[in-house]
Formats: C-alpha cells, sequence, structure tokens
C-alpha cells in the first residue's frame, strides 16, 4: 500500500465592525480582503478570485523553476501574467478557464528545448492546476538576450 502524505496549509480570515476583512498567512502575514469590484467591492484591497488565479500563476512558475535548477539552467527573468474567466452558469459562477502566458529571458538559445521541457513538466506537474475543475492553458514564449 502506498503510504499518504498530508500537508496543512493554514490562513485564517477575520472582520471586526465596518473595517475590512483580513486573511492571515502563516507565512507573509497580514493582508486586507474583500469582494471583487464586480461583486460590489472596493477594488483596494485582495479578492478570492484573484487570489484563485494567482495561486495557479505562482504555482506553475515554482514548478517551472523547480525544473529549470533540476535542468540546472539559469534564466535572466520569468514574466507571466494570468487571466481567470468566471462565468455564471445554472449553478452559479464558476471559473471555466485560466489562461497564464509566461515568458522566459534566455542569455542563449543553446537551452530553448530544455526550457521548453520545463513548462511542459510544470504543466503537468501544477499540483494547484491539478487540483481545479476549470481547464488551465500554460504557454511559455521564449526570448533569448539580444535577439
Amino acid at each position: 500500500m502506498k503510504s499518504q502524505k498530508i500537508y496543512l496549509f493554514k490562513n485564517t480570515v477575520s472582520q471586526e465592525q465596518n473595517e475590512p476583512a483580513k486573511v492571515i498567512f502563516s507565512g507573509p502575514g497580514q493582508m486586507k480582503i474583500g469582494p471583487a469590484a464586480e461583486f460590489g467591492g472596493s477594488g483596494q484591497t485582495l479578492n478570492p478570485e484573484e487570489m484563485f488565479v494567482a495561486a495557479i500563476n505562482s504555482c506553475l512558475m515554482n514548478t517551472f523553476f523547480y525544473f529549470t535548477q533540476k535542468f540546472k539552467i539559469d534564466i535572466l527573468s520569468y514574466n507571466s501574467q494570468a487571466f481567470g474567466q468566471l462565468e455564471k452558469q445554472s449553478d452559479g459562477f464558476r471559473f471555466t478557464n485560466v489562461e497564464v502566458r509566461a515568458k522566459v529571458q534566455l542569455p542563449e538559445d543553446k537551452f530553448a528545448d530544455k526550457i521548453q521541457e520545463a513548462g511542459h513538466l510544470a504543466e503537468k506537474y501544477c499540483l494547484v492546476s491539478r487540483s481545479v475543475t476549470c481547464s488551465v492553458d500554460y504557454q511559455l514564449e521564449i526570448e533569448i538576450e539580444g535577439k
């Protein structure tokens, strides 16, 4: 029988009268949260919808970096943007798609194929994107310094 590992990740959400709600993460500390502007929020706080998209975006990046380190490839930069599509369906709102567009800058093109492989592996093994029901589309663009 396979051994099972369980990991717990903790945060606390609280709100006091007439104050913005706060989320306290076990690592970075406290941040203000509230509804997205589309749902009556001020637009001045983090919201669950953006945190959902950010969780996928950052997990893909972290998984990508895991494989670049495993392949011993240094990159100059990694930049990504993520877009989550929220749609109202018969049973309520739900994310139907998240697109992540990443751009990686390399000092030379000799590692371009390995970087593409790291991108495919990140897409395959990112635990957050594998845990959601909506589709996740990860596109990786490679730019060579000076070209």
